[in-house]
């Protein structure tokens, strides 16, 4: 926030200083935090479904993005996505609790994105060997699916960023409310 510190007057000073007690108030302003929160919320929205595009796994996408969280502290909360699936594979012990972190392999990717798929000209080449470009993995009874793995979409390092772009504007949104 801008403030005017070449105020002529006590009734203008009087003025500033009002304006930095209400702000100062806001802080704990139980209100104001649902007002924030409720941004954070609508904007990992807005960027999860911005950010993930066309991938195998329609039903993690919904999985996950129903699955933002806000959990509260002590000076004020924490935006996060803790989405997991049973590991279906012949070795669930490999995962912690049996679990595959669908919001990592969202935020960091899946797999390893060969130079097909990037201009990074130091990436790892698909099919050196003739193989096929990519895996099937179990979905069901007899059911698989085929990947070639994707890089991950940052929707929290985007979210974060978005964030502290709008924030000022929230502020102020909410202090002329």
């Amino acid at each position: 926030m801008k403030f005017d510190l070449k105020v002529n007057g006590l009734e203008r000073l009087q003025k500033q200083i009002d304006y930095v007690k209400k702000l100062q108030s806001m802080v704990k302003d139980k209100n104001f935090q649902a007002f924030i929160q409720d941004k954070c919320l609508k904007t990992v929205k807005e960027i999860t479904l911005q950010r993930i595009g066309d991938t195998t796994n329609a039903d993690s996408i919904g999985l996950y993005l129903s699955n933002h969280k806000i959990e509260e502290t002590n000076n004020g909360f924490i935006l996060y996505n803790d989405t997991t699936i049973p590991a279906n594979t012949k070795h669930p012990e490999n995962y912690p609790n049996g679990e595959f972190n669908i919001a990592l392999a969202f935020e960091y990717g899946v797999g390893i994105i060969g130079e097909y798929f990037t201009d990074n000209p130091n990436a790892w080449e698909y099919n050196v060997n003739n193989h096929v470009d990519g895996w099937h993995y179990p979905i069901g009874n007899d059911e698989y699916e085929f990947t070639q793995g994707y890089e991950g979409f940052e929707i929290y390092r985007f979210t974060a960023i978005e964030i502290q772009k709008q924030l000022p504007n929230w502020v102020r949104e909410y202090f002329k409310s």
